[in-house]
């Protein structure tokens, strides 16, 4: 799974894969193990991986040498990626800036809503009889949830989802039709920003806009843009993550149905069962 080149006096070699060849659609704890296995830095498909907790926290540590804004904000965007692609302390502002609104325990006040959409979701799948989860649940549930949340109608479900597939689609080329999925999406957010300025409401896009952070359009498009293109996938991973441990699990399935008090302390070790992203842009 390894290849080295023919070493040469002075190189450093690192072990080389590829991560179409791990065994991730079998069994994704192998897959990790031989990420890791393979040693504490990797190169694949090519990007550098640090594969030991250590170094992992270290480089987060360390942002003078891996810094989070030369790896992800785009040189040429003026649209800033708020607030991942910003080192301390300008991340440490917007982290206490968004934490009142999206921590879990902020959301925990969400929960009626939340669970809504869950129990209507289900509801439907329930009366088909049938359903490709992935499909059906995971990757519809975020995007409503936040539709809901940030106060902008529902029914624009599918189209926000259109968006986003093809602006994260990876095309080694773009023409001009490739491009207008992107400015529809900054125009919308950009039409739902502008809205609340003139009129805000009680939406956590309101309540970040005229809450202490005094965040600029430009910030909050920033911010709002991340979240549809890279937040609310994290969410689709994590439950079909979930749903693909419980559909292999049967004596999990059966522990938590029969002891539903359960489902609470198991929902949150499902979060170690596996990264929501297999890599980072660096």
């Amino acid at each position: 799974m390894s290849t080295f080149d023919e070493y040469q006096p002075g190189a450093f070699h690192l072990p080389r894969l590829d991560y179409a060849n791990l065994p991730m659609a079998v069994d994704r704890g192998v897959g990790w193990k031989t990420l890791r296995d393979a040693g504490p830095v990797v190169f694949m498909n090519g990007a550098y991986y640090l594969t030991r907790r250590e170094d992992v926290l270290g480089a987060l540590r360390n942002p003078k040498v891996f810094s989070s804004r030369l790896a992800l904000q785009p040189p040429d965007s003026p649209l800033p990626v708020v607030p991942l692609a910003f080192d301390p302390p300008e991340h440490t502002r917007y982290r206490k800036i968004l934490t009142p609104y999206f921590s879990p325990h902020a959301l925990s006040k969400s929960l009626p809503v939340l669970r809504r959409h869950a129990a209507d979701m289900i509801d439907g799948i329930a009366r088909q009889g049938e359903c490709e989860v992935m499909a059906d649940l995971a990757n519809l549930y975020p995007f409503q949830v936040f539709l809901d949340l940030y106060g902008l109608p529902l029914e624009d479900r599918d189209r926000v989802i259109a968006w986003k597939d093809a602006v994260v689609d990876d095309k080694p080329y773009r023409t001009e039709a490739d491009l207008a999925p992107a400015r529809e999406l900054f125009t919308y957010l950009t039409d739902a920003i502008n809205q609340r300025r003139q009129n805000p409401g009680t939406d956590m896009l309101s309540r970040v806009m005229t809450g202490d952070g005094d965040f600029s359009d430009l910030e909050l498009l920033g911010m709002s843009h991340l979240l549809i293109l890279a937040g609310l996938d994290t969410v689709t991973a994590a439950i079909g993550f979930c749903l693909f441990e419980l559909a292999r699990r049967p004596q999990l399935r059966a522990a938590l149905r029969d002891h539903p008090k359960q489902i609470r302390a198991s929902s949150k070790k499902s979060s170690g069962w596996s990264p929501r992203r297999r890599w980072r842009p660096g």
